[in-house]
Order: C-alpha cells, then sequence, then structure tokens
C-alpha cells in the first residue's frame, strides 16, 4: 500500500476530531487546535481500521504537531518504522 497523501491524513484527522479541514495545517499542535486525549485516540483508531497499521497513544502529546502524526503514518504505512 502507497502511504497516503498529507491531504489525505487531514482529511480523515478532520472527520473524526470535527473539525473543518480548511482549519487545519500540518504545523498546528494538538493542543492549539483543541483535540483532547480522546479525539485522539479515536484518530488512531480510524487510522489503523483505514491503513492498517498501529500507532500508540504513547507516540503522541498534546504538543505534537499534525505534522508528527502524518509522518509516523506515512512511515508506518511504507514500512519503515
Amino acid at each position: 500500500m502507497n502511504p497516503p497523501s498529507k491531504d489525505e491524513l487531514l482529511d480523515l484527522i478532520a472527520h473524526e476530531v470535527l473539525i473543518d479541514r480548511e482549519k487545519l495545517h500540518p504545523h498546528d499542535t494538538f493542543e492549539t487546535l483543541g483535540i483532547d486525549s480522546v479525539d485522539t485516540v479515536s484518530v488512531l483508531f480510524a487510522v489503523e481500521e483505514k491503513y492498517g497499521v498501529r500507532l500508540e497513544t504513547t507516540e503522541l502529546s498534546r504538543e505534537h504537531t499534525l505534522e508528527h502524526l502524518m509522518s509516523l503514518v506515512q512511515s508506518r504505512v511504507a514500512g519503515t518504522a
């Protein structure tokens, strides 16, 4: 499977956390967007279901950016992490 694009991942995140896609930018942190631990788990489950890769909640904190999450997903899908 090819790694998902950043736009595809931002769409998934927006859907899961109920934030307008236009308001999400890779440099945003979970904290600045108001994404809490429940939302984070929801995103991780959606990633696992859609791409078949597992991410642990310990790999993310509220200070991490969406770019960090997207990089993790892309590298896992590509098989490099």
